[in-house]
């Protein structure tokens, strides 16, 4: 490849927000043999037919941004009218997955179609009265109806926790969610969809505490998120995860890199001495207990018995 070309390669994978397709390749009188070359020298990576990523990009995103560059890339070649949708669409939204995305790009139609799976991705029927956004350059789904596809490929928690961010940030309302469902009876999330529609809670502010939160309501507890402590002469304590609706027990969830700096687990450390002095009794969840329902049972039932 010439120096060039090169030029106008780098050019295209900008203008592409780091993707290029095969077309574009051949105008600019890159052969097939050449691109095999530049894909086999890790420059480009292949998403799928005629869809190449940049290599460098690639190598050095998350799963999630991987995810969301070979949906980019995919989505260019799809024929008009088709949308980024499900999981591929919450990435794009920039809202959280509790669960591995894997390579499988997910798409659906504006409206009415056959459902179509190739080796790469997965378009999925349409929705009649669906909205859509401009995202790295693609059309991408309404959020409330990314909801549902998260509901359909991933389930209630996976949604809701999509759901609790979506809302918290304003991307859409809880009354949205109802509104999806309406018309859409036979869809295969709607028993899942109704579910998450009632649990969506814009106060909760990460996926952790949206999983904590929807494990102590299976355990039967009433958990109020973000509830700001005061002691008995008024003054602010903190604001804590949960505290557990008509009790004096806070719930924190720990999730993964909550604590930066050694100043910030200090703050920490002093708001919770404050919590206690208070007669609070706080319960400190990580990501592992939450797929121990019975060891969080236990937890909050030692905490209410010494609140008690």
């Amino acid at each position: 490849m010439q120096a060039g070309q090169q030029d106008l390669v780098l050019r295209l994978l900008e203008r592409g927000h780091g993707t290029v397709l095969g077309r574009e390749l051949f105008e600019l009188g890159l052969t097939p043999e050449t691109t095999r070359v530049l894909v086999s020298r890790k420059l480009l990576v292949r998403a799928g037919r005629g869809a190449f990523i940049d290599g460098a990009a690639y190598a050095s995103a998350d799963p999630e941004g991987r995810h969301v560059l070979r949906s980019v890339a995919l989505a260019r070649t799809w024929p008009p009218g088709v949308l980024v949708s499900h999981s591929s669409g919450a990435l794009l939204h920039d809202l959280p997955l509790v669960q591995p995305v894997g390579d499988r790009v997910h798409g659906c139609r504006r409206t009415a179609g056959q459902h179509r799976r190739r080796k790469a991705y997965t378009i999925h029927t349409g929705y009649a009265d669906a909205t859509w956004t401009t995202i790295r350059g693609v059309q991408v789904l309404e959020p409330r109806l990314v909801v549902m596809g998260v509901a359909e490929l991933h389930g209630r928690d996976a949604a809701v926790a999509a759901a609790d961010a979506g809302v918290h940030r304003g991307l859409v309302q809880a009354q949205d969610l109802r509104d999806a469902l309406v018309g859409r009876d036979h869809h295969p999330a709607h028993a899942v969809m109704t579910q998450v529609a009632e649990l969506v809670d814009g106060r909760t502010e990460s996926p952790a505490e949206s999983l904590g939160r929807l494990l102590l309501v299976d355990l039967g507890y009433r958990p109020v998120p973000q509830v700001e402590i005061r002691d008995a002469f008024g003054a602010f304590l903190g604001r804590v995860d949960f505290l557990l609706d008509g009790t004096r027990v806070v719930i924190e969830i720990d999730g993964m890199g909550k604590y930066a700096t050694a100043e910030d687990l200090a703050a920490e450390k002093r708001r919770e001495l404050g919590l206690r002095r208070a007669g609070y009794v706080v319960v400190r969840l990580v990501w592992s207990d939450l797929r121990h329902p019975g060891r969080v049972r236990a937890l909050v039932e030692a905490a209410l018995a010494t609140a008690a």
